[in-house]
Formats: C-alpha cells, sequence, structure tokens
C-alpha cells in the first residue's frame, strides 16, 4: 500500500525547534513556547472527517447515476460528526486536497502519528541528540522520494514489521496513538 510520509519532517521540526530555544534561554525543557491548544480534538476530527470523505469520493460509489456529494458530505458529518452539516454550502467543491491527494488525504493522519511514535521512541530522550538526528537525516531525510517510506519508517523505529507496507503494516499504525504535541495541529 502506498504510504505518503512527506508530512513526517515537518511535523516533527516545531518540537526540535522549540527545545532548541528553550535551551537557549535556559528556560526548563518543558517543550519551550508550546501551549495547549484547545481545538486539538476537533483538528483531529476534522482529519478523519476528510480521510473518510476522500475515501468515498474515490470509491465505485461515484460511478452511481445518483451519487451527490455533498449529499455524502452531510450524511458523514451528521452521522458521526461533531459538527453538523451546515445546509447550502459544498465545502468539498473547494478543498483541492480531496482530489489532488487521490484517496490518500488520511497519510496526514498517518503522519502525525508516525511523527508521534518517532518523537516518542527515538527523539524525546535527547532531542539535540547529534547521533539521533544523524540516523534520523540518513534514514528518512537523506532520500526524499527516492525510497519506500515504509521502509524509510521500519528501518528509523527498529520496526522490520512496518517495512512490506502491507495491510499489517496499516493496521500496527492504526493501532499507534496521536499522543504528543508534535501530533497536533499547526505543526504541518
Amino acid at each position: 500500500m502506498r504510504l505518503d510520509c512527506v508530512k513526517l519532517p515537518s511535523i516533527l521540526r516545531p518540537a526540535v525547534l522549540s527545545l532548541s530555544d528553550a535551551e537557549s534561554t535556559s528556560a526548563p525543557r518543558t517543550g519551550g513556547n508550546h501551549h495547549e491548544d484547545p481545538c486539538h480534538s476537533i483538528d483531529t476530527y476534522s482529519q478523519i472527517l476528510l480521510a473518510s470523505i476522500d475515501q468515498i469520493y474515490h470509491s465505485p460509489t461515484v460511478q452511481e447515476s445518483s451519487f451527490d456529494s455533498t449529499a455524502e458530505l452531510a450524511k458523514l458529518h451528521n452521522t458521526g460528526g461533531l459538527i453538523p452539516h451546515v445546509p447550502g454550502t459544498s465545502f468539498q467543491t473547494r478543498f483541492r486536497h480531496l482530489v489532488g491527494y487521490a484517496a490518500t488525504y488520511y497519510s496526514y493522519l498517518f503522519d502525525r502519528a508516525m511523527a508521534s511514535m518517532v518523537w516518542g521512541n527515538v527523539f524525546s530522550a535527547d532531542p539535540l541528540n547529534r547521533e539521533t538526528g544523524e540516523k534520523y537525516e540518513r534514514e528518512v531525510l537523506s532520500y526524499g522520494e527516492g525510497k519506500d517510506p515504509w521502509k524509510m519508517v521500519g528501518t528509523l523505529l527498529s520496526a522490520p514489521q512496518l517495512e512490506s507496507g502491507d495491510a499489517e503494516a496499516m493496521r500496527e499504525v492504526g493501532r499507534w496513538r496521536i499522543e504528543d504535541e508534535n501530533g497536533q495541529p499547526g505543526r504541518h
């Protein structure tokens, strides 16, 4: 299965920079100037909703003559959402990511979950450790799009079960939680 982890570096970067700022100002290592985002859960909900509607819009259902993209979005909002659909709106017609990502919008959530796991398992103990940073550069950043992302993340996390990128690897990442600031909105 194709994995797009292009956002992983940009999700991790602010946490490392804020710790660097905290160290340079002799502030306690509490994450620098981070603040709690009261809308974090709403952003996660929005990402789940967008990933879900993206899957619907790229399914065989769209070939049916009765398919109505606004009705599908409204149904999703009204049956499983926090915020009901606003009648007369058609947000999806102006949100280009639903077309350009071709049913991979879920990768934003995957990247947030991976960033949380990478942070917790690779960086959290000593985020400014040069050896760790060089390993991240060597195993992930240096390849750009030149290596299978599943292999990069599997190697970085010492998790060979991820390297195949099969359905079980997808389920494994799906079990991970977005537990820290690295998965919060505004960090991608």
